[in-house]
């Protein structure tokens, strides 16, 4: 496992997979100490262009304010990505952009939601060997493949930098007394600074958005465990339920995709190549051993 940031993939793309392949699968969960929960998740769907977006959401901001900015940043994501014809990366950050002035205008009409805010994180999924994903705040992307787990997301938070600069090491980040000072959020002033990510995709791939309630309560050799080998409805459900008894001191917000498996190549003849190869070694092996016995 790894926190490093991902190889940026190259320009050349590649279809992959079909958006109805995709297995997607969400949870939320708020936790053992908050009354609230004001995580925000939404998934997405473009017919047309066989686009799927994930998104995740974490509020701030006093007993209301937070659940309101990170319900007004989903709907905000969602109305930018049925909308919009642009290529996935301005999608994004126009669809984050939005959000951004959404919840700061609501905020300043309000009273009891100043100074309201959310994170955010989103995954563009288009069917191709390379996309985006965006973010602000501490809400993360994972990415595992081939049983290694990377996180693809670089916190904006004051623990996240500490270990940018090499600082702080992930884990005695995930145990700072500073862990939950954001540097940056959707709502809070009138302009926000996107990062996007341009990320490779290989089939079997999976990937997972979530709150700072997980990646704060798990390290991410217990992620990457409960990543492997399941079907994302139980992988989400397992790892609110780790998150919770870790201790459950936040809200939990889990979204994973998988994408689909290569399928086996296969000769005319109709059997996978790996099949008949195998043959082939056995009966040449074979060849060779009646021959020794003759001679």
């Amino acid at each position: 496992m790894t926190s490093e940031p991902p190889t940026v993939a190259s320009s050349d793309t590649t279809e992959l997979f079909a958006a109805e392949d995709l297995l997607i699968a969400s949870a939320t969960d708020i936790g053992r100490v908050r009354s609230v929960n004001q995580d925000s998740y939404g998934q997405f769907d473009d017919a047309v262009r066989g686009y799927r977006l994930l998104f995740v959401a974490d509020g701030m901001g006093g007993h209301r304010g937070g659940e309101v900015a990170s319900q007004l940043a989903v709907k905000s994501v969602a109305e930018v990505f049925e909308s919009s014809a642009a290529q996935p990366d301005d999608l994004l950050r126009s669809a984050f952009e939005a959000a951004n002035l959404e919840i700061f205008e609501t905020a300043s009409q309000d009273p009891e939601l100043a100074g309201m805010g959310t994170t955010g994180v989103g995954l563009i999924l288009t069917g191709e060997s390379r996309t985006w994903i965006a973010h602000v705040g501490d809400s993360r992307a994972y990415r595992l493949r081939g049983g290694s787990l990377i996180q693809l997301t670089a916190d904006h938070s004051v623990v996240g930098e500490l270990v940018q600069r090499g600082q702080l090491t992930p884990e005695q980040a995930r145990v700072h007394p500073q862990s939950n000072e954001i540097l940056r959020a959707l709502g809070t002033q009138a302009g926000v600074e996107v990062e996007l990510t341009d990320v490779d995709i290989e089939p079997g791939d999976v990937f997972l958005l979530c709150s700072d309630g997980l990646s704060g309560m798990l390290p991410d050799s217990r992620i990457a465990d409960a990543l492997s080998g399941k079907e994302p409805e139980q992988v989400a459900a397992s790892l609110v339920e780790l998150a919770n008894e870790a201790g459950g001191m936040d809200n939990i917000t889990v979204q994973i995709a998988v994408i689909p498996s290569a399928p086996e190549v296969s000769t005319p003849g109709g059997m996978p190549s790996v099949i008949r190869w195998t043959l082939a070694l056995a009966l040449f092996a074979s060849a060779l051993y009646c021959a020794s016995r003759v001679f």
